[in-house]
């Protein structure tokens, strides 16, 4: 959507095949951060709770796994909360469901899993993931909590972070006090691109 496909496309423009992990994946064309690397004939795993969004990657995709589900730090039932079916907005968070959806939402109930649980149920166990994109409108920090980065750690990372405190204002400082950049930072990466409220971490070599 701000030009990361086209920088994540270069940083892997010598890697002829790969292995990435979408979670709150969308649309398999629409704002998509893998499409390009599909192309390459990559293949990965595409995950979002929203029914219709995994209908679309199961026509668009049939070489990758597609699943209907939400991710979180364990295994649960929880609230989604959407205006339409098929909705960037959509979000397992109240809070910024009150913030895009200021006309009302809708909501019901969905189950959760960790993405290792995800993983390790997979034909990708204990692959290295090369390329892991993450937008799930606030519920990141929870979905990263539930990944062993010791086994599966990915060599580059797509993330939103939002100033939820001031919606849409971004700024350094609020980014160093951000969770989700500190735990990225223990994790030992590091931001190579960045725009609005995406970004690209890379993994510091050891």
């Amino acid at each position: 959507m701000l030009g990361e496909d086209i920088f994540i496309d270069k940083f892997f423009k010598n890697k002829k095949t790969g292995f990435y992990v979408d979670v709150g994946a969308y649309h398999p064309l629409e704002g998509n951060n893998t499409n390009l690397l599909y192309k390459k004939k990559w293949n990965g795993i595409n995950i979002d709770v929203n029914p219709l969004s995994i209908k679309l990657f199961k026509y668009a995709r049939k070489d990758d796994l597609n699943l209907n589900i939400g991710i979180s730090n364990k295994k649960k039932i929880v609230k989604l909360y959407f205006r339409k079916k098929l909705n960037m907005l959509n979000t397992l968070s109240k809070k910024l469901a009150k913030i895009h959806f200021r006309n009302g939402f809708q909501q019901k109930t969905v189950k959760t899993n960790t993405l290792n649980n995800i993983l390790e149920l997979s034909k990708y166990k204990n692959r290295k993931i090369d390329f892991f994109n993450l937008d799930v409108e606030g519920h990141e920090l929870n979905v990263l909590k539930s990944l062993n980065f010791k086994k599966y750690k990915p060599s580059l990372l797509c993330i939103e972070i939002h100033n939820h405190e001031e919606m849409y204002n971004q700024n350094s400082d609020y980014l160093k006090r951000n969770p989700i950049h500190k735990y990225l930072l223990i994790k030992k990466y590091k931001v190579v691109w960045s725009h609005e409220f995406s970004y690209i971490y890379k993994a510091k070599k050891k």
